[in-house]
């Protein structure tokens, strides 16, 4: 008889982060990954709280602070978001890209300035 496997549950930073992913215009996992810079693979297992692992689900610890803040500023969350979340310091690593973005330019675009701008505010 097989065993009963459950997967862990995602945290709520994972789960606003994949709401603000499934908003139109729909963001794949890949090309969401591909903005935060890191692999499709890594964003889905911090994205479902579950790493696999022979067959079984483990539960994925807590991503670092910067990497949330990376995956938000790709799916457009802002800093109270994430606070609400329970990612206080990851809110904090959102602000400072916000930051990096008006300063520097270091993203370009409209688009990226108007993030910027928007996760500075607040507003979503």
């Amino acid at each position: 008889m097989p065993a009963d496997i459950s997967a862990p549950e995602a945290p709520p930073e994972a789960l606003l982060i994949r709401q603000l992913r499934d908003l139109p215009p729909r963001m794949s996992r890949y090309e969401a990954a591909a903005i935060a810079g890191i692999s499709e693979s890594r964003w889905r297992m911090i994205e479902t709280g579950v790493r696999w692992f022979r067959g079984e689900p483990l539960a994925e610890p807590p991503a670092p602070a910067q990497t949330v803040a990376r995956m938000a500023w790709a799916v457009g969350a802002t800093p109270d978001q994430l606070t609400q979340a329970g990612r206080k310091d990851a809110a904090a690593e959102l602000e400072a890209i916000a930051a990096q973005v008006e300063q520097t330019g270091a993203f370009t675009g409209r688009q990226a300035k108007a993030l910027a701008k928007r996760v500075r505010s607040g507003k979503p």
